[in-house]
């Protein structure tokens, strides 16, 4: 099977020679122009030049793939809106011919012109799509094109090419399936590209011919030319990819782990980064840094002596924290590191030194974060600096009751960055985590569902999470980061004396299920070898807690029957999660409950109905019987929940109330993948240039 190609047909792990120009007279010939007209370009229009940060003051270098792509950029906007426009000397001498496919701009369209068609073209806004240019900016300022989607083309996650030729964005089609999505910016149309189904987080090959992206499990390359899919590796939950020049592809395959790299011509996954086993929150969001070698990333821990942005070095696995900070980050090659600080900031970056300098200036409004996915925010940059964002205001989410139908039946508390709702076992409370912000700390809080009224109940330093309920409701057990490590603590509701730590163990744990007769529970912990694993502890046993659910595979969220009887879960071992019973303790009994993805198992409370969410994020409720062996009917369908993101690493993303007549739903105050992405071109001339 043909493998993506390399750029310059380089074999996949060799060097690769990129044309550059060394000093402003050669990159003025290159383009034809004086010296004094390039300074100004660099200076005004964000002319891709380089400087030698330890050199001589003035000695800068430029690559010409680099020139010509920017060159290509500034031929789509109208002369009109180039900072240089008025000037002798405005245009570059034998411009790029039209690109073909883009008509020319309705006068109505304002002074954006060609480029604004151009930009608005990216996202499948088509027929009924609302593109909405802002305000005219200064001569000197950057050029903004805001891109309103048609709900059918909601994008949930998008890059731009390295080479700026294109975009690939994960979406869903009519029918709400997600498929990966390219767009050329010469192009009037998207392409949905087949073998794609269930695809996140798309990223480019260097040269642009080919896209990385998360699907059914596993880490998959697609070759644009031939759209052929190729499995590469294992990713249960992958969080961001990146590709180098060389060939190899750096990734993160799940929360709560390392990056591994992989050759993008299929190998063995390799760790790269390390984390502490006693303290698994992981990295990801990978970016490669020009050299191919050294690449940022973010650890998302919640020990503020590890989290935030890093570099690290391929070959040693040794990291350099540079900024504390919650963010995916990324470099633009003309000289800047960009990520957030609530809203989306660039500063001047020394590659080499792998130092920040300067302070950091802001480029766009308050950027999309998702604080569940380990910080990721919504934008993407391009080699040649075309930046592309998603604004929101924040990431709170309402806690909404919605009956078997999906119609709305009520509202606990008001929005906040909640998760991990538990509703107590006779339905009259509810248990959830609140963050303070969304790179803070977080609290439990307890709501009495009679009267609304909430009250804060941890007040301990890190983060409070995961609650389950005691079967008498007087109690709860949950998960915090206090000590530096992912421990079980109890809380007592009704006397309110404090936390009190119940189990010492070297794992991290995460608390799942409690049986009704008070004897056992459930916790999820990874350690390397089996990823993510199910394990039992009896509380009226001083005896240590034993594996449960320990495979290869990852397994997670395990919820007990009422009865005490069988244990539902899930697991990838098909290669996507899906929802499994068995009997509690284990033995020979299986049964799966989902087909094509489901997540979050939910008993109801008399044990005959099991709940699920599928992949296309509707409720399924599952007829079942528990009296001797196990027995269950089809799925069937309630409603769209509207949850964005179901990863395996978080429980109760909703709650059951005791009869199954409602479900407590936490539904995003804002939808990230209806709000447009806004594309900044020459976004660099707020900012100046390092010298």
């Amino acid at each position: 099977m043909a493998h993506p190609p390399t750029p310059n047909d380089q074999p996949a792990e060799g060097p690769t020679t990129r044309r550059r120009l060394d000093a402003w007279k050669e990159i003025a010939a290159y383009l034809k122009r004086d010296v004094t007209t390039v300074r100004r370009w660099e200076k005004l229009e964000g002319l891709p030049v380089h400087r030698h940060l330890h050199g001589k003051l003035g000695s800068v270098f430029a690559y010409e793939d680099e020139i010509d792509q920017w060159s290509r950029q500034r031929s789509l906007l109208a002369p009109s809106d180039r900072p240089d426009s008025g000037t002798a000397t405005g245009d570059i001498a034998d411009p790029p011919k039209p690109i073909a496919g883009v008509e020319p701009a309705p006068s109505g369209f304002g002074k954006l012109g060609l480029a604004a068609v151009t930009l608005a073209v990216l996202f499948g806004v088509v027929g009924s799509a609302v593109w909405r240019p802002l305000a005219r900016p200064n001569p000197a300022g950057p050029v903004r094109v805001a891109i309103v989607t048609p709900e059918v083309s909601r994008v949930n996650s998008l890059a731009v090419s390295r080479d700026g030729e294109h975009v690939a964005f994960a979406a869903p089609d009519a029918s709400g399936t997600d498929h990966l999505w390219v767009r050329r910016i010469d192009s009037s149309a998207s392409q949905r590209l087949p073998g794609t189904v269930g695809a996140t987080f798309p990223f480019s090959s260097p040269d642009g011919q080919a896209i990385g992206f998360f699907a059914g499990g596993k880490l998959k390359t697609i070759a644009l030319s031939t759209r052929e899919v190729r499995d590469l590796a294992d990713a249960p939950d992958g969080r961001g990819g990146t590709w180098n020049d060389r060939g190899t592809i750096l990734f993160a395959p799940k929360s709560g782990g390392p990056l591994f790299r992989i050759p993008a011509s299929g190998g063995q996954a390799v760790a790269v980064t390390s984390v502490r086993a006693s303290f698994v929150e992981g990295h990801g969001w990978p970016e490669f840094l020009p050299d191919g070698n050294h690449f940022l990333y973010t650890d998302y821990s919640g020990d503020p002596e590890r989290y935030g942005i890093y570099a690290g070095d391929l070959e040693t696995g040794q990291a350099k924290r540079l900024l504390r900070v919650y963010s995916s980050a990324a470099y633009s090659t003309d000289g800047f590191i960009l990520y957030a600080r609530d809203t989306l900031v660039a500063q001047r970056f020394d590659p080499d030194r792998l130092e920040p300098i300067g302070e950091a200036v802001p480029v766009a409004d308050r950027t999309m974060q998702h604080y569940g996915l380990g910080h990721k925010v919504d934008f993407s940059v391009s080699r040649s600096g075309l930046l592309v964002v998603r604004t929101a205001t924040d990431e709170q989410k309402r806690l909404v009751w919605f009956d078997r139908t999906g119609h709305v039946v009520g509202e606990v508390g008001s929005a906040a960055l909640y998760s991990n709702p538990a509703l107590s076992p006779d339905g009259r409370e509810l248990v959830v985590t609140v963050a303070q912000s969304d790179s803070g700390p977080a609290d439990l809080w307890l709501f009495d569902l009679a009267t609304g009224s909430g009250s804060r109940v941890t007040f301990a330093k890190g983060v409070n999470f995961a609650p389950v309920w005691a079967p008498a409701a007087d109690r709860i057990i949950f998960a915090s980061s206090r000590s530096k490590k992912i421990e079980l603590y109890v809380h007592n509701l009704r006397r309110g004396d404090g936390d009190t730590k119940v189990l010492d163990a070297p794992m991290m744990q995460v608390p799942e299920a409690w049986t009704a007769d008070g004897r056992y529970l459930t916790f999820s912990t990874m350690r390397p070898g089996t990823k993510s694993d199910v394990w039992a502890w009896r509380f009226d046993n001083v005896r240590a807690p034993l594996p449960l659910l320990e495979s290869p595979a990852n397994e997670g969220q395990s919820q007990i029957s009422p009865d005490g009887r069988f244990i539902a879960y899930i697991s990838d071992e098909s290669g996507r999660f899906e929802v499994y019973v068995q009997s509690f303790p284990l033995s020979e009994g299986k049964w799966q409950i989902s087909s094509g993805g489901g997540f979050d198992p939910r008993w109801r409370l008399d044990g005959q109905e099991l709940f699920y969410v599928g992949a296309d994020r509707r409720l399924m409720a599952v007829d079942v019987r528990t009296r001797g062996t196990f027995e269950h009917g089809g799925a069937k369908p309630l409603f769209d929940t509207g949850l964005l993101d179901l990863w395996q690493d978080t429980r109760n993303h909703y709650e059951v109330s005791p009869d199954g007549r409602r479900f407590l739903v936490m539904v995003p105050r804002v939808d990230p993948r209806a709000v447009p992405f806004t594309m900044l071109v020459n976004w660099q001339q707020r900012l100046g240039k390092p010298h």
